[in-house]
């Protein structure tokens, strides 16, 4: 079977509460600040559910992880996707495998009996539809060489692969095993490096992937500073030309820039009332994915990631 996109990414299941400013003030207090993504034990995180339960609706929950949000968009829009993931044999593990066949989204993955549970994040959408996200990665942190699916990789387009996995050293080995399958069987990699703190803490692995040949990176303003140490997005844009043949670099409303290899080009943004940003950027990596492995060329994938972005939002 071929496939247009396989992924390696980890398995979270969101577990999504809309709050008040409130509830906004008392995770402050906590030092979990309005807008950011902060990784938490089990015991914190459970103690934060219960919390919520009290006070607001039970929680929407839905597959998470920012590749899985990806290739759950670009399957929406018709392309054959895979996610290679570990998850755990317990009830969050077992709603994330029946939600991506739910989906359309092709695995292999088999449940782990472990101590670890699967990894889930608790997504606090506050009224001006900022995200605040606690997670717990639990057994998707151990992600390894021998969860990866090869022939998925050999069947595919694109290979992408998220920055969050180079937080661990076996997903990090895995990851770059997947790479060099990928060069070997002409599967083009695309790589996204998912947070700022990722790009700036965790450079020398995002790095040694990299210089194996990445032929898109994915990332924002804030990751692209981060990244290469520059002071404004003009200089960072520039450093970028010499780690990825292709690149993207999304500006929130104002659009995103594309560097083909050739030219650089400003790609003007969409308006959107936002109601919840919290997958935008994932929606605009999987609109832009679906689009390549359909051969639109890079401006016109990253205008339809805008615009799949904007409706996201």
């Amino acid at each position: 079977m071929r496939l247009d996109i396989c992924s390696l990414g980890n398995a979270i299941v969101d577990v999504q509460f809309s709050i008040d400013e409130e509830f906004v003030s008392e995770l402050q207090s906590k030092s979990i600040h309005k807008g950011s993504m902060t990784l938490v034990e089990p015991n914190e995180q459970k103690h934060l559910i219960e919390s919520l339960r009290q006070k607001y609706e039970e929680p929407i929950l839905a597959c998470g992880g920012s590749a899985t949000n990806s290739i759950m968009a670009a399957a929406s829009f018709g392309s054959k996707c895979h996610l290679s993931c570990k998850v755990s044999n317990d009830e969050y593990g077992s709603f994330f495998l029946e939600d991506l066949t739910t989906n359309k989204i092709y695995h292999s993955t088999i449940a782990t009996d472990s101590n670890l549970s699967t990894g889930r994040c608790v997504v606090m959408v506050s009224e001006d539809a900022e995200r605040t996200m606690c997670t717990y990665l639990g057994i998707s942190n151990e992600l390894a060489k021998e969860d990866i699916d090869i022939e998925a990789i050999k069947a595919s387009k694109y290979l992408f692969i998220e920055g969050y996995l180079v937080t661990s050293p076996s997903a990090l080995k895995a990851c770059g095993m997947a790479i060099k399958e990928a060069k070997r069987s002409n599967t083009k990699v695309a790589i996204s490096l998912s947070a700022a703190f990722i790009a700036d803490s965790f450079k020398a692995e995002l790095q040694s992937l990299l210089d194996l040949e990445c032929d898109l990176l994915l990332c924002n303003e804030s990751e692209a500073l981060a990244y290469t140490d520059c002071k404004n997005l003009t200089e960072a844009e520039k450093n970028l030309r010499n780690v990825s043949f292709c690149n993207l670099i999304t500006l929130g409303k104002k659009g995103c820039l594309t560097w083909d290899g050739h030219k650089l080009k400003h790609i003007n943004g969409y308006k959107a009332n936002a109601i919840d940003t919290n997958g935008a950027g994932d929606m605009f990596a999987g609109a832009v994915l679906h689009q390549l492995s359909e051969g639109k060329t890079l401006n016109k994938s990253a205008k339809f990631g805008c615009y799949a972005a904007s409706k996201k939002v």
